[in-house]
Order: structure tokens, then C-alpha cells, then sequence
């Protein structure tokens, strides 16, 4: 122990969640900086351990690891804290284990262990009595001195020379300092000075008061109300002796000394980039190698031979590789040998038979599985597994791009699953290698600038509207530093309002901090041994499976196998697409044998009519497929590589388009890559393009130019610099010229940053190419298979079901007799499916499909039959308003006018029913007479449809737009689900309109609270979607009086995003019927051969409506393409009679309103 140092065993983090306040970078670098060599992690959780580990080490500090575990009372009431410090390897194996187990009964307030469980796993640990939340303290606070001295016994009795006392330098606590020394005396006991730390600097306790009252969900009334300790901070060897001043200084000595003899004993050490496989329960007789070896040449023979063989002996092995070779395949064994010794000197055969069981196992039972994802799609070895379904030599794919052996990092094989079947893989996982050995992975969630402003003012009791108005000025994602270097309107406000002024400080100090755990949306570790005798588990008590408490990146440094199970919500409408086919079409169809020459496929993608098509939905990459036109698959990968901002924005994009569409000669910056830069047109596109170019150029091996890649990607000058100078001289000694090979190498540099994964590309391409293979070959079932995967997504669903009507494909409401449980094809239409029904559950869906058995006739042998099945009157009145008992005799309005009174009918019916013990004993059973439905009148269209939009979500047997389809036809707008689209996004702000066409839904008139004038809030719904529109005072008294429900508008305005939603500020109004009313309309017309020779009674009809819009004329007469805008006499007045007149002359299709 150096002279005047000192280390600190008791440190809490911000990963005890909401209770320490210091991130571990501000307490090893304090720590640096007075001198503190040897530091403990004394978390409530272990979430911080690696993170601590590696920090510490990294700036010469000592890592201590330790825990802070809470047990019920020895003597008094309540949960009360020890602190456990690992002294090696299988003490911080005990500690994972009482983590864990803290955690196995998780409850909202803490998390804590059993007395007898502290007592097995006690082994190597140094056990604390604990700082301010001990029973120590508590009892000495409290007087209870015999009760405090029974306790610190029983401690030393059970834990021997393990256990000290904690003799604690907080200022409040100086009285019971005292006493605790006598104990110390009295007892003989072991003893260390500590500080309960739980921020890094002297002032921030507010900070610490203020994270706690978040958890609690309490308010401080007074800034520095209730914080009983203001000094628990990381205090330097002096600020700590002067709390032991009082103390003689061989007490002091002593006391120091003992906490270095912990920190001598404690030598907590991990491995890093050490694999841990799991085992794999191989064959007899056979290892991992060999194993691999016999399925990939299996495989390649199913894959390249067609044909199903055995490899069990060597010599099969041989004569499948003659049979490969003599069909002109050599490339592919020497591709496989190269895999298979690069998998094999890395030690990774296990990981590959594992991925290639529940690949297999899935597939097996019918769970579909993406063709790829990621660099994986580059390995033969994946292909002949089945984990991947891309040709990596078709499609010169590159294995390195994948896995190499300069590659320190495990390689990544990602799944994509079906979503609705990735638990039964989960599952399968989970019993194969046993629920101890697999896990989700932790995540954490941050205090973002928002939610730190919303906490912290609630903390401080700040009237609420005032708080949210200040958070909501931030955008989504910034940093509370920028938004007040960037926001003027913050700024002020900063500036103006003391209570905001001290909000915004104090959120500026806790942005960042974590505020909770969560579970990672798809990862998953299996481990070789029992996962806690690895790593802690945590749980929340919501999923039945554990959580690890590490981070994946720390799992994958500590070797631990992850791997991720991604949900994908377009292989399931894959799947459904199939079943619909089957079901409709009798033809079973299966997605690798999908031809992937189809034309019509690739017509629809180069019409840019992708909706639902996977990666190709968004208005951008539809103007692009478009400009490419898409004709071969090759064509498709490019595309998602094109398709982002990189690319978009440096000019690559418009090159790669005028090379591929133009017969104009193809440049490359040198001849000797037209065989790598070829197939993308001499634009490099490809991250696997870089690796070529290094190795064909410059003889970089392709782990080398895997490196390379790997910083021009991440940007990493040095490594890119370094690269520069030998890719020029390695370049030159090949017989480049220099000036060539600088050239080369900065094009490199440029556009390799653009770069894409083409492997990943690739697989997603294939996804992208099935999805719209079947929109534009099986339309009906694909629609129905997006419609059912989309069935509780209502603005999804409309904009779908609007699609399909447009194509023809008619849309019908549900029906007991033939409703499925989802969405289903009904001839060339489509039928709604009942558990999309408001109140209609699955299992009360699944019992009127078994009793239709015998359909159902009428509306009393539908409610008698399954009033015994659990029919209740919400059920039927969510059948009935829904259409759901439309082709049963009567309207909605009959049946629900008769609801009560059939309910009633179907159980006097039920009692009155003859059983065997009234016949036995002579009595006779009550007849009733039969149910008759009063006759009404339907109700009226709207009320129908405002019906099934309340039951369905959405308009289904017409629209009420569809009452002004004509008028909606020739108007130019933005439809409401294209306001995310990024060529509205330039639209989108304070001095640009956009226009909307929709139907005013629940209006509310308030008066503002500042001024006392009216002001309006309501929805503006189309055939797409709904947005809120708000309408201040000043537009109001304008256009107050035309804002009611149910009225068909035009609204023009300026849109603002809060995240993913849009509202807009209105700026004026129109009924479509007045369309006269808004002058700034202008009138096109399309005057063409055909319509020419109506000219004239076009003159005349214009000449007979003159107003104040403007008419344009857009002549495509005889090749000649021109507008003409026509002179202000023939400036028109928009009337109803007017257009009805104009469509006759013309047609609707050749006049537009702009």
C-alpha cells in the first residue's frame, strides 16, 4: 500500500438503476486523478461488470468486483443491504449466482436474496456489513446496540475471517463512528473504512435525489428536501481521513490497511475472445470436423448434383468430389476446402452444426426462414447447409467478407424468421440445449433529452402543460446540449423562466444516464456450461425466459455464442401467400424453386407498384426502380445497395442509371477491374468490390482487404492512411503506374464509404423478388395474406385495402358462414376475417367455425346455436354492425332493433327444450312460438359505414369519399400515408402548403386558455389514412363555420412532425362542393389528338364560366409536347355544374386541379 492512497470498495454506478448517479467513464477518470488505485463495482446488479473491468484496467486501476445484495431482516422489519466482494474466479461465480437469484423473484421494489442463500454461495467472497441501507446502520441510528452487536456476531460466526465491518466516513453518521469502533474493540472483529458512493463530485447529491424520486415516482417540494447524506461522493485519501480524524492513527492505519488486504486478495480476471460453443450431441464415433465435412458435401450434392447421397466414409467423400469436377465444378470443391480449413483452424465447426440443427428443424416443420442476412450469404458452407439459400458462387459472393483469418471478431449468422413462428424455433432451442444454458440478452434503456425533462419536472412538481410544452421543443433523438445551442425558442426560455433554467440543468446532467433494463427485441446466448456459472441472469418477471445481465457486446467479447432470431414480418406473408395459393389454386408452391426470370415481376417492380413488396415500398425507391428499370435479379440487389444516403447523395446513383439504361461505353478507372466493376456498370457498389479491387491490384490478401474495408466503412484515418501508402507501392510493384494507383486508391476511399454488403443485399433481394413475384402473379392471395398479416395495423390495412379495390379485387365484409380467422380469397374477392372484429376474440371465432359445420340459416338459428358457445350481446352487436350476419335474411338495422328480444328468445327456447327427465316422469315441455324479425328500413349509408368502422376499423362495403370519387380524381393532393414519404418532407414546414382531400371526423371546438378565442381540433380521414388538423383563432373566425362532422373537404396547410406523426396547421378550407371558393386552384387540361376535336365546345363551356381560376392547356398534339397557360379572360369559375360539364367534353382522366 502506497503511502496516503487509498481504494474505494463501495461504488455504485448509474447501473443500479435510478439509485447511483456516476457513469463509469467520470468514476475512473476521477478516480486517475486522485490517485484512487483500486476501485469496486458494488452495483445492485452486475449489469456494469464488464464495461467497469475493461475501463478500469484501461486507466491502471485495480478492478474489484462486487455486488450489493439486499436480505430481509435479522431482527427488525424490512430489506436491508450487505456488500459481497469476489475474491477470485468461483467467487464471482458465487456472486453471478446470488445475482441471479436476486432476481428470480423480482419484485417492482427490489430485487433480493434469502439468508441460506447467501450462506451456499459465501464461498471466496468478502462479505461488507453494508453502508446506509445496512441494519448495522440502521440499528445504530435507532439505539438498538445489543440487537447491532447480535447481528455483527452472527455475520463474523458464519463468514469468519470474511467478514468487516464497514466503518462508514458520512458526515451525518460521525455519532455512531464512536460506537463502531467500541464494537470493533469489544467484538475482535475485522473492519474497513468506506464511503457509500453514489455519485462521483461533492454537489451532486440533488442528482441522486433526483434519480431515486423518478423511481419512486415521488416529488420533492423543496429542492433539497429529504437528502439525508449530501457527501456521498468519491472522496480523495485526505477528505477521507479527515472523517476518521477523532480516530488514533493506529485505528486508522489499521483500518486502511485492511482494505488493501481485500484488494490483494481479489484477483477477478476474464477471458476474452475465448469461444464457449455449446455442445452438440454428435454421432458416436464422430468429431465436430468430420461432422461438418459429411453435411456440407451432402449438401453440395443436393445443391449442384441434384442428388441425395450419404457421405459415412472417406471414400464417399472422394467420389462425390469426382462427380463434382467431372461436371466442370473444381471451383466449387476448392471453394469448400478453403472454407472448411478456414472454419477449421478457427475453431468454429460447432457453431456451424448448431445454426445448421434448428435451420434444419424449422424447416422441417414448415417454419419459413430467410434466405440470409448479413455476410453469412458469402459462405459456400452456409449454402450447403440450408442456413443460407444464395449461389455465394453465382452470385460471386465472398466468403472473407464473412469470416477470415485476420478476423478477431465471431462471425454473425443472423435468422430472419417468420414472425408469428420464431417461438416455436425459440422453443425448440430452448428444450434441446436446456432452459440453464439459453437466454435473452439485456439491453438498456437512456434517459433521452425529453424524457429527462419530463422526469425531472415532474420530480420538481412543475406544472405538468409547462414541462411538456418545453420537452416537446426538442426533437426526437437530440441531444439536450445541441437543442439549446441550436433552438432559439429553448434558448429563450433557458434564459427567461427560472424554473425551466433549473430543470434544463439538472436534465442536462442526468441525460444519458440509464434509467432501465429491457430485453433485446431478437438475440439470444447459449452457453457451453450453466449460464450463471458464466455470467449473472436477470429477469422482470414478464417473459418466462431469463435475461443475461450483460450487454451482446460483452457476451461476444466473453465468447459466449449469440446468435439472433429476427422476426420478419414479409416471410410471414409469404407463408400465408403459399397457403392462400394452395387453397385457392390447388398449386403448391415452394419459394427456392420460384423462377427468377419471371417478366412480370419485373415489370411491376419497374412501374414502381410495390406496395407490400419487401424493401421497395417507400416513394423514393419506387421513383428509383423506375429510372433503373429493373430487368434481371442482378438488377434488384443493386437496387438496395443504391437505395441510401450515401449513395443518393454523392452521384453514384445517376451514374450507375446512365451506364446501365444508355448503349454509351462503360468507363473504368483502370482495365485491368472491368471484371470486378462489370456488373454494376464501373460504379463502385459493393463492399466486396474494395476487397477485389485490393487484392487484384495491390495483392492484399482478402483478410487483408477485409481490414481495409472495415476502415473505409467506419472511417478510420489512421488505418486508411497506413492503407494508402501500401496499396500504392504494392500496386506499383505489380506494374500499375503510381498516378493510377493513387487515383485508384482515392476512388476507393470515396466510394467504398458507400459501399454495401452485397451478400446482405443479395438475400434481401431474393425476399424483395418473391414478394413481388406473387403481387404481380397471384394479386388476390397476396393481398389477402398482407391484409391478414397487417389485421391490427388499421392505417397499413386501409392503405392495402384501398390498393387492392383499385385493382379490382373486391373487398368483403365478414361472415359467419365463410369468414375464416383471418383474412381470406372468396373467388376474385377478399373476406374480411372475424378476429378482426372488435370484441370477437380467437377462441369465440374458433367455436362458430366448428359449429358451422351445419350453417347457420337464419338470425335466431345463429343466436340460439351459439348463445350455448358463449354468445354474449356485445358479440352480437359487433357481428350485426359489422356485417358479419349481412347474408343471413334481415338488414343490421332488424337484427340489432331485435337484439334483446332474440337473446331472450334463444334462452326461453333452451329452457323449454324436452329432456329425458321430463319425459321420464310424464311432464310435458312449454313450446314457444317461432322468432320473427320486424320489418325496418336499412340504416342510412353513412350510419353503415360509420358502424363498420367502429367494428372493423375501417370502411369496408364502400367509403364516404366515394360519394365525391370524380371530383377526389382530378384534384391534385397528398394523400395522408405519403406525408412520410421524403418527397414531401421538403414540403413539410411552416412556409410550404400541402393539400389534403378527406372527411372531417370528431371535431373539438375549444377556447384557448391565454386569450379566450375559439380554436378547433380535428381528424381529416382519406382512403389512406388520418392525420389531426388544428385550426388556431386567427383561421377560426375564417373558417369556423366549415368545420362540421362528416363534411368532405379540401384543406391546405403547413404539416409538423412530432417523431412518426404529422398534425397541420390549417390555412384554409373548402367543401369539394365549392370548389369556386378557392382561387388559387388552377385548371389543366390534356389536349390531345383525340380530344382536339372538341376544342371548340370547349372554348364555348369556358367562355359560358368565367371567374377567377386559372386554365392551362396541356397540348401533346402530333409529337409536340407544350403548356400553354391561356389569357385571364378565360379564367374560369369552378362550379359543380361546370367540372360535371368539362368531364362530359373530355374525360375525367384529362383534367387535373393544381
Amino acid at each position: 500500500m502506497a503511502v496516503g492512497k487509498i481504494a474505494h470498495l463501495k461504488l455504485h454506478t448509474e447501473y443500479s438503476l435510478l439509485e447511483g448517479v456516476g457513469k463509469i467513464d467520470e468514476y475512473t477518470s476521477k478516480a486517475k486523478l486522485l490517485e484512487i488505485d483500486a476501485l469496486a463495482i458494488t452495483d445492485t446488479s452486475m449489469f456494469g461488470v464488464i464495461e467497469f473491468y475493461k475501463k478500469c484496467k484501461k486507466n491502471g486501476i485495480k478492478p474489484i468486483i462486487g455486488l450489493e445484495v439486499y436480505l430481509d431482516g435479522i431482527f427488525s422489519e424490512g430489506e436491508y443491504s450487505l456488500t459481497l466482494i469476489a475474491k477470485n474466479k468461483k467467487g464471482y461465480r458465487n456472486l453471478s449466482k446470488l445475482s441471479s437469484l436476486s432476481y428470480s423473484r423480482f419484485n417492482r421494489r427490489r430485487n433480493k436474496i434469502k439468508y441460506e442463500e447467501l450462506m451456499n454461495y459465501s464461498e471466496d467472497l468478502f462479505v461488507l456489513s453494508g453502508g446506509i441501507h445496512s441494519e448495522v446502520i440502521k440499528g445504530l441510528l435507532e439505539y438498538k446496540y445489543s440487537e447491532v452487536r447480535k447481528i455483527i456476531k452472527k455475520f463474523k460466526d458464519d463468514f469468519k475471517d470474511n467478514f468487516y465491518l464497514e466503518i462508514l466516513s458520512i458526515k451525518r453518521l460521525e455519532n455512531i463512528r464512536k460506537i463502531m469502533k467500541e464494537l470493533v474493540e469489544d467484538l475482535n472483529i475485522n473492519y474497513i473504512f468506506s464511503n457509500d458512493v453514489y455519485y462521483p463530485n461533492n454537489g451532486d447529491a440533488i442528482l441522486q435525489k433526483i434519480m431515486t424520486s423518478i423511481k419512486e415516482g415521488n416529488k420533492l417540494e423543496t429542492e433539497h428536501q429529504d437528502i439525508l447524506y449530501d457527501d456521498l461522493y468519491l472522496k480523495s485519501y485526505n477528505q477521507m481521513k479527515d472523517s476518521f480524524i477523532n480516530f488514533d492513527e493506529e485505528f486508522y492505519q489499521k483500518g486502511i490497511e485492511n482494505i488493501y488486504k481485500i484488494v490483494n486478495k481479489c484477483n477477478v480476471d476474464f477471458e476474452f475472445d475465448q469461444f464457449k460453443f455449446p455442445k452438440y450431441d454428435l454421432p458416436e464415433g464422430i468429431t465436430e470436423k468430420e461432422y461438418l465435412r459429411k453435411l456440407v458435401y451432402e449438401g453440395l450434392s443436393k445443391k449442384y448434383l441434384n442428388e441425395t447421397v450419404e457421405i459415412n466414409s472417406s471414400e464417399k467423400e472422394k467420389e462425390l468430389k469426382e462427380n463434382l469436377k467431372n461436371k466442370n465444378l473444381s471451383n466449387i470443391v476448392e471453394r469448400m476446402e478453403y472454407e472448411l480449413n478456414i472454419i477449421n483452424s478457427m475453431g468454429y465447426n460447432g457453431y456451424f452444426i448448431i445454426v445448421w440443427d434448428f435451420i434444419k428443424f424449422a424447416k422441417e416443420n414448415g417454419v419459413y426462414v430467410g434466405p440470409g442476412r448479413g455476410s453469412a450469404a458469402g459462405s459456400l458452407v452456409s449454402y450447403a447447409l440450408n442456413i443460407t439459400e444464395i449461389d455465394p458462387i453465382k452470385y460471386n459472393l465472398i466468403f472473407e467478407r464473412f469470416l477470415n483469418p485476420e478476423r478477431i471478431s465471431m462471425p454473425d449468422i443472423d435468422i430472419d424468421f417468420d414472425q408469428e413462428q420464431r417461438e416455436i424455433v425459440i422453443d425448440y432451442v430452448l428444450n434441446k440445449y436446456g432452459k440453464e444454458h439459453v437466454a435473452h440478452i439485456i439491453t438498456f434503456g437512456t434517459l433521452k433529452a425529453r424524457a429527462a425533462i419530463r422526469d425531472v419536472g415532474r420530480v420538481l412538481n412543475v406544472d405538468l402543460r409547462k414541462v411538456d410544452k418545453t420537452a416537446k421543443l426538442i426533437p426526437f433523438n437530440m441531444d439536450l446540449t445541441v437543442a439549446l445551442e441550436d433552438i432559439e425558442s429553448l434558448k429563450s426560455l433557458y434564459n427567461e423562466d427560472e424554473e425551466i433554467k433549473k430543470i434544463l440543468d439538472y436534465s442536462l446532467k442526468i441525460e444519458g444516464r440509464v434509467r432501465h433494463a429491457s430485453v433485446h427485441a431478437a438475440g439470444l446466448v447459449i452457453s457451453k456450461e450453466e449460464l450463471d456459472d458464466e455470467i449473472p441472469l436477470y429477469s422482470d418477471g414478464k417473459t418466462p425466459m431469463v435475461s443475461t445481465q450483460y450487454q451482446m457486446k460483452e457476451l461476444e467479447e466473453l465468447g459466449i455464442l449469440k446468435i439472433d432470431f429476427l422476426g420478419l414480418k414479409n416471410l410471414t406473408v409469404l407463408r400465408k401467400t403459399v397457403e392462400n395459393i394452395e387453397k385457392t389454386k390447388n398449386e403448391k408452391i415452394s419459394l427456392e424453386k420460384i423462377p427468377l426470370e419471371d417478366k412480370k415481376t419485373y415489370k411491376l417492380m419497374t412501374s414502381g407498384d410495390t406496395l407490400g413488396v419487401f424493401q421497395c415500398e417507400s416513394f423514393g425507391i419506387r421513383q428509383l426502380m423506375k429510372k433503373m428499370k429493373i430487368e434481371k435479379f442482378d438488377d434488384v440487389t443493386a437496387l438496395l445497395a443504391l437505395y441510401r444516403p450515401g449513395p443518393l447523395r454523392s452521384g453514384m446513383v445517376d451514374d450507375f442509371i446512365a451506364s446501365k439504361n444508355t448503349k454509351a461505353e462503360i468507363k473504368y478507372p483502370d482495365n485491368s477491374l472491368k471484371e470486378i466493376l462489370e456488373e454494376t456498370y464501373g460504379v463502385i457498389l459493393y463492399e466486396e468490390q474494395v476487397m477485389k479491387i485490393a487484392n487484384e491490384m495491390a495483392d492484399y490478401s482478402l483478410g487483408e482487404a477485409d481490414e481495409l474495408r472495415r476502415a473505409i466503412g467506419k472511417k478510420i484515418p489512421e488505418i486508411i492512411e497506413q492503407n494508402r501508402e501500401k496499396f500504392i507501392k504494392k500496386a506499383v510493384d505489380k506494374g500499375t503506374n503510381e498516378k493510377k494507383a493513387y487515383e485508384i486508391y482515392n476512388l476507393v476511399d470515396k466510394f467504398g464509404g458507400y459501399g454495401f454488403n452485397k451478400s446482405h443485399s443479395a438475400a434481401y433481394a431474393l425476399i424483395a423478388y418473391w414478394t413481388a413475384y406473387f403481387k404481380a402473379n397471384y394479386t388476390t392471395e397476396f393481398f389477402s395474406a398482407v391484409m391478414s398479416t397487417e389485421m391490427y395495423n388499421i392505417d397499413r390495412l386501409s392503405v392495402f385495402i384501398n390498393e387492392a379495390r383499385e385493382k379490382g379485387i373486391e373487398i368483403l365484409v365478414p361472415d359467419v358462414n365463410l369468414s375464416s380467422y383471418e383474412f381470406s380469397v372468396e373467388n376474385n374477392g377478399i373476406r374480411f376475417g372475424m378476429t378482426a372484429i372488435k370484441g370477437i376474440g380467437i377462441n369465440f371465432v374458433t367455436e362458430i367455425i366448428e359449429e358451422r359445420k351445419t350453417p347457420f340459416m337464419t338470425y335466431e338459428d345463429f343466436v340460439y346455436r351459439m348463445k350455448q358457445k358463449g354468445l354474449n350481446k356485445k358479440h352480437l352487436e359487433s357481428l350485426i354492425l359489422s356485417g358479419s350476419l349481412d347474408n343471413i335474411p334481415g338488414n343490421r338495422k332488424e337484427k340489432f332493433s331485435s337484439l334483446d328480444k332474440v337473446m331472450d328468445w334463444s334462452q326461453k327456447k333452451y329452457e323449454a327444450e324436452e329432456d329425458l327427465q321430463m319425459i321420464l316422469f310424464g311432464g310435458k315441455s312449454q313450446r314457444i312460438g317461432d322468432f320473427y324479425l320486424e320489418k325496418q328500413e336499412e340504416y342510412s349509408q353513412s350510419i353503415l359505414l360509420k358502424n363498420e368502422k367502429e367494428y372493423l376499423g375501417i370502411y369496408v362495403s364502400n367509403h364516404p369519399l366515394n360519394a365525391k370519387k370524380k371530383l377526389i380524381e382530378i384534384m391534385d393532393y397528398t394523400k395522408i400515408t405519403e406525408l412520410g414519404d421524403w418527397r414531401n418532407r421538403n414540403k413539410i414546414g411552416r412556409f410550404n402548403k400541402i393539400r389534403l382531400i378527406g372527411i372531417i371526423k370528431n371535431v373539438n371546438k375549444i377556447v384557448t386558455k391565454m386569450s379566450g378565442e375559439p380554436m378547433a381540433k380535428f381528424e381529416l380521414e382519406d382512403f389512406t389514412g388520418s392525420i389531426e388538423i388544428i385550426c388556431f383563432p386567427k383561421d377560426f373566425i375564417k373558417f369556423g363555420y366549415k368545420i362540421y362532422e362528416e363534411e368532405i373537404v379540401i384543406i391546405e396547410g403547413h404539416v409538423n412532425q412530432e417523431g412518426n406523426k404529422y398534425h397541420l396547421v390549417l390555412n384554409n378550407i373548402n367543401s369539394v362542393d365549392e370548389l369556386e371558393e378557392n382561387k388559387g386552384l388552377k385548371l389543366y387540361i390534356l389536349i390531345d389528338d383525340e380530344s382536339q376535336e372538341q376544342v371548340s365546345a370547349l372554348k364555348n363551356l369556358i367562355m359560358k364560366n368565367k371567374g377567377d381560376n386559372n386554365v392551362y392547356f396541356a397540348m401533346n398534339t402530333k409529337g409536340k409536347q407544350e403548356l400553354v397557360r391561356l389569357n385571364k379572360k378565360y379564367n374560369v369559375n369552378l362550379t359543380k355544374i361546370f367540372l360535371r360539364e368539362l368531364i362530359k367534353i373530355v374525360g375525367l382522366k384529362k383534367i387535373r386541379l393544381r
